[in-house]
């Protein structure tokens, strides 16, 4: 007998053995073989042999050797995955009930203390040595044999059996039914004498429209418009992956909306997963749908729903499928406001994500291996010299010859800058038509960021809270017209005002040499030292002009102003360290690539007095603070210039804050101290003594950390909850103490769990034989840092493990 397998139309290697014998098409591969053991032998090999992607454009024959009747040939030809389905497991032609079992997971009522709501039937198929395939690989075994609906109608059949077997009147029972069953002739009708049959409420039965295949939402929407005059009730499966997206959502009439368990699962610590959830979330309130939460298994996945207001849920937490439903589910975790949810503010920066990449000379063979080792990767961004110039989309990757990977390109989708504004993001998408493509991110000149999906950004400009526009996103400090009111508001009433001008010195050429996320850092330092300085004084307001300049407006004449000034300087040059390069700080200075030197941590404030005549508005204050800024700017290293006849110059001191750090470690070294457990709040005291400390954990040896993160009560929310047992080996604050068995300060780096600016303290504990026994790591915001370095140092700062050995 002879197998033929016509292969997709591109140059691909022989396989198998040198039995194998090629057709004068090189993509038609013929086999001989003896007996049906020889030929699934074949046809396993080639499964193993082929991706997906190309065994499901393949068709087979199977037939006599020798010429035959074209139409003898013609019939005999089928898809590959179908003649191998058929082969491999015949018995997927047999009567389906033999082998069909139906599981049921209960749904728990957030609302009734996690009571049992309802069910879910899910599919089981039970082959022949015994295994139990569950639904997605018995439907797609199904499909491949083309008895998907044959499949979908026994689950029906027998989930009814079920409901009205074990499952009491008034809990209602999900059906998963295929889009294409629905839209069958004459299945509404046989569903609902089935349902009459079993006497059971039509009520009772909700229909799970499963995301399976593309369908027109308008033409789904019809027909399940007919199922509700029914008394029947349609959810939505799967939301927010697949098929049934937004544009079904907002078409058919869904009672039940059911949340994907890719979106629920670690919501919490995710800003995309919190963004798409809180969308769908917000589109079902407006449309009267009730949500359920599928896949929930941790503890904070649980409460974080119950914070959005979600009514029911199910996942292995609660229950199981099992074939008998059960009664009994796991009671709901008691409320832990660890596990509490704050909102954040939208930045777009932070819903970047890399992507993955492909230079534009990467051989054709090897961009389809990275399809093929990342089975969920869309689409990949062509980049020539570090610029995107197309999208490389799985659907093409593995359907052309072996051309340059540029003939496989589509047009990149829209660019956008990180400094886009919300309004043209919004504007952007509402001229969108069609299916939304990610957008793709670049610098200002054009050097390649990340994609962004743009329906998470419109998610969350939708979602957000309006701002007053009063503060300064970043500082928090008043700004804008506000501050420009107050100012010329104090200058008309008060001939008296004082105004200070700080803003920090070749700022630019730190953002060139640095990057943005430290230039953010060095500002939000500076901005916190001068509230903690300034704040809480009578008649100051603080305000934060725009990118590195801030103002003090003093409705007063105040004669200690410069040494408060001095002790800004000296306490931001302390501790903007932790933002320069040990090699730039030990040189004193940094160098652009335009071969400039500047200083290291300077700071230039001008001091407009009255002096030189009253100050009229804003306008005339800043140009008179210009002129002295210009002055102090010509001046190498940090400098006060107060207005005077001629101009007072002031150098600041630099020593005064030099030992802050002992503060923190001084405190962590207390905690040794301390009672530890896997208690969550066995610290909690030790935060209202320390409250600069974020988080705790504590480290074994090994680098693996002991207990979950002890937490600030302040920060519940803002920090994820859990830890235990994650592998910390190869941070910095756990490899530079364990190589040097002292303590360690970090740099400042910018938090992905809090969106805040912080450093990270370590420190090493130690056995009654000297042997290290763990280490404690604790987090400090920048806001908490300026407050802690502020006050006297207590002691000389222990000996310190450097950033630049970690």
């Amino acid at each position: 007998m002879q197998l033929h397998i016509k292969l997709p139309n591109r140059p691909l290697p022989p396989v198998l053995e040198t039995h194998v014998s090629q057709s004068a098409a090189p993509v038609v591969l013929a086999f001989s073989c003896r007996d049906d053991e020889e030929l699934l032998h074949t046809l396993d090999k080639l499964s193993r042999q082929y991706t997906e992607p190309v065994l499901e454009e393949a068709y087979a024959w199977y037939g006599p050797e020798g010429n035959q009747n074209i139409e003898v040939l013609m019939s005999g030809v089928m898809p590959f995955n179908t003649f191998y389905a058929r082969k491999r497991h015949p018995w997927l032609l047999d009567d389906l009930s033999l082998y069909v079992e139906m599981h049921f997971q209960p749904i728990v009522d957030f609302t009734q203390n996690g009571k049992i709501f309802g069910y879910e039937a899910l599919c089981r198929l039970r082959d022949p040595g015994g295994n139990l395939l569950n639904g997605e690989d018995a439907f797609r075994l199904a499909r491949q044999v083309n008895r998907a609906v044959e499949l979908d109608l026994v689950c029906q059949d027998l989930a009814l059996a079920g409901k009205a077997r074990a499952i009491p009147d008034g809990a209602p029972l999900f059906i998963n039914v295929l889009p294409q069953t629905i839209m069958r002739e004459g299945w509404l009708s046989a569903m609902l004498k089935a349902i009459d049959r079993h006497g059971i409420d039509h009520r009772d039965v909700v229909i799970e429209v499963v995301e399976s295949e593309d369908v027109s939402p308008r033409l789904l929407a019809k027909h399940c418009d007919v199922i509700r005059t029914q008394g029947l009730r349609i959810a939505l499966d799967d939301m927010g992956s697949g098929f049934n997206g937004l544009s079904t959502l907002a078409v058919v009439k869904a009672d039940f909306i059911k949340i994907d368990r890719a979106i629920v699962h670690e919501a919490q610590g995710s800003r995309v997963r919190t963004v798409l959830l809180e969308a769908i979330v917000s589109m079902a309130q407006r449309l009267g749908c009730t949500i359920v939460a599928e896949g929930l298994e941790r503890v904070e996945d649980i409460t974080y729903c119950q914070d959005l207001g979600l009514m029911y849920a199910q996942g292995f937490y609660f229950a199981k499928p099992e074939a008998v439903p059960a009664q009994m589910v796991t009671a709901l975790p008691a409320r832990d406001e660890s596990h509490r949810s704050i909102p954040d503010e939208f930045r777009i920066n932070e819903f970047v994500s890399r992507g993955v990449t492909v230079e534009v000379n990467t051989p054709i063979d090897q961009a389809r291996r990275i399809f093929i080792e990342n089975p969920d990767l869309a689409c990949a961004v062509v980049l020539d010299n570090l610029r995107p110039i197309g999208l490389l989309k799985r659907g093409k990757v593995f359907t052309h010859r072996n051309d340059a990977l540029g003939n496989y390109c589509d047009p990149l989708p829209r660019m956008i800058t990180t400094r886009m504004p919300s309004s043209a993001l919004a504007r952007g998408l509402y001229l969108e038509r069609g299916e939304i493509e990610p957008w793709i991110m670049v610098s200002e000149d054009g050097v390649y960021i990340g994609i962004v999906h743009p329906l998470e950004i419109m998610s969350q400009i939708i979602s957000r809270k309006t701002s007053s526009g009063n503060l300064h996103p970043l500082s928090h400090l008043t700004t804008g017209p506000t501050l420009r009111q107050s100012l010329d508001i104090s200058l008309r009433n008060n001939p008296s005002t004082q105004l200070v001008y700080i803003d920090l010195d070749h700022f630019k050429a730190y953002n060139d040499r640095y990057g943005f996320i430290r230039g953010d850092a060095m500002i939000r330092l500076l901005s916190e030292i001068v509230r903690q300085e300034f704040n809480h004084r009578a008649g100051v307001l603080v305000g934060h002009i725009g990118g590195d300049d801030f103002v003090l407006i003093l409705d007063h004449e105040d004669p200690g102003l410069v040494d408060l000034l001095l002790k800004v300087v000296s306490h931001f040059q302390a501790l903007a360290v932790h933002l320069y390069d040990s090699s730039d700080l030990e040189r004193g200075f940094f160098t652009t690539e335009d071969g400039k030197d500047h200083p290291v941590a300077s700071v230039s404030i001008a001091v407009v007095n009255g002096s030189q005549g009253r100050i009229s508005n804003s306008v005339a204050a800043a140009e008179r603070a210009a002129t002295l800024k210009k002055i102090g700017k010509s001046n190498i290293g940090s400098i006060i210039v107060v207005e005077s006849d001629p101009p007072q110059l002031v150098i600041p001191r630099s020593d005064e804050y030099i030992n802050w750090q002992s503060r923190a470690l001084n405190a962590l070294k207390i905690l040794q101290t301390m009672p530890r457990s896997a208690d969550a709040h066995c610290l909690d005291s030790c935060f209202a003594d320390y409250p600069f400390f974020e988080v705790i954990f504590e480290l074994n040896p090994d680098g693996s950390q002991r207990f979950a993160n002890w937490i600030n009560p302040n920060m519940y929310g803002k920090i994820k909850a859990g830890g235990a047992g994650a592998d910390r080996s190869l941070q910095a604050y756990y490899t530079a103490v364990r190589d040097s068995l002292n303590p360690y300060i970090s740099s400042i780096y910018l938090s992905t769990a809090t969106e805040d600016f912080c450093l990270t303290v370590s420190l090493p504990l130690f056995d009654a034989d000297g042997r290290l026994s763990s280490i404690l790591v604790a987090d400090i915001n920048i806001a908490a840092m300026a407050m802690l370095s502020g006050l006297p140092a207590e002691a000389e700062a222990p000996r310190l493990a450097s950033a630049d050995t970690a």
